[in-house]
């Protein structure tokens, strides 16, 4: 496993991470971009797996977007509780939440050291975030968010992993911050040597090069979501493991 480098301090990531805020703020759901295309795919292979109602956390929630997108799945069912610890997401989360009329919270909080009990949540999430632990980091991390799952619970993660894709054939960890190299199966060791079982690491989410800039809108948008279905297809295949951008990774608390 990679640990000759150590992960970005909390300046660092505060200053790069405000500046993805800033084009955040309101989340516009419904229109197509490829920030809602993606959100799309990654419903797409989480939906199966959410509880039918309970308490959901998403760990490193940024602007909440994945915690919206589930809340509007169920908004009658769900606690929702976003946790960062950048104070400027946890007021992008609270608006959001209340935007589209969810039950839920946001917390100032990292992800060291969880505000919530044991055994407490139905579900623990997170998007983006894993990747920027290192080999002396991660466990500390994981056992925090199993620890507020109950026995049975539902972990999920979504993780953009420092290797080449179709999306990133040049990786440019300084533009994103530190970023691990674990493969697929070294993410199913971590998890299961950290209170999980059942689980599941898949490659996922092929998109073209440059996604996010080159197509922002106009007919290179607009064919790319004519696709969409087909792009779904290509996750947990052999093309998702040379070309996807992202591993999801799904597993359960032990009871």
């Amino acid at each position: 496993m990679d640990n000759n480098h150590l992960t970005e301090n909390k300046s660092e990531w505060e200053s790069a991470y405000s500046k993805i805020l800033e084009k955040e703020q309101s989340l516009e759901l419904e229109k197509q971009s490829p920030e809602n295309l993606i959100d799309w795919l990654k419903m797409e292979y989480l939906n199966p797996y959410l509880p039918k109602e309970g308490i959901i956390v998403e760990v490193g929630a940024g602007s909440g977007r994945l915690l919206t997108r589930i809340g509007i799945e169920k908004k009658k069912y769900y606690q929702l509780i976003g946790i960062d610890y950048f104070s400027g997401s946890t007021k992008l989360i609270k608006g959001n939440i209340s935007k589209f009329n969810l039950n839920g919270t946001s917390i100032c909080a990292d992800a060291y050291h969880l505000p919530l009990k044991s055994n407490s949540v139905n579900a623990v999430v997170s998007g983006g975030l894993l990747e920027h632990f290192n080999e002396d980091e991660i466990n500390d991390i994981i056992q925090e968010m199993v620890r507020v799952l109950k026995p049975d619970g539902l972990f999920y993660a979504e993780i953009v992993p420092n290797k080449r894709s179709l999306c990133r054939p040049v990786i440019l960890t300084q533009h994103g911050g530190y970023e691990n190299t674990f493969s697929k199966e070294q993410w199913n060791l971590i998890l299961n040597e950290n209170g999980l079982v059942d689980v599941k690491t898949v490659s996922g989410i092929v998109i073209p090069p440059n996604f996010y800039v080159w197509y922002r809108s106009g007919f290179k948008l607009k064919l790319v979501y004519k696709l969409k279905h087909l792009l779904k297809k290509l996750d947990n295949t052999v093309w998702a493991n040379m070309l996807g951008f992202s591993y999801y990774a799904i597993a359960r608390k032990r009871i």
